[in-house]
């Protein structure tokens, strides 16, 4: 397992519409890491505390940088906050 530090470029509440049970507390944390995963398409990522501090309920990969957390309840990260993220490929 790798760790790598990552850096939240968004925090925001997902449209309900988007969540199949349709859930009003929903919110999206998009996140650069610090570097490329070459195999990101497998990559799962896992966060240390304090981390993200709210109910994680989906990860993504959107590149080989970026990622998604997609959470019930909001997270008090702000844009510029870094995470350290553990990748296991």
């Amino acid at each position: 397992m790798k760790r790598v530090n990552a850096k939240v470029q968004e925090n925001r509440r997902d449209d309900p519409k988007n969540e199949l049970d349709k859930d009003p507390n929903t919110w999206l944390i998009e996140a650069q890491l610090e570097e490329d995963l070459p195999d990101w398409e497998r990559a799962q990522l896992h966060f240390q505390a304090p981390g993200v501090e709210a109910e994680i309920v989906e990860v993504s990969m959107t590149e080989a940088d970026k990622f998604i957390v997609r959470t019930r309840g909001q997270s008090p990260l702000k844009k510029g906050d870094v995470i350290a993220v553990a990748i296991r490929s």
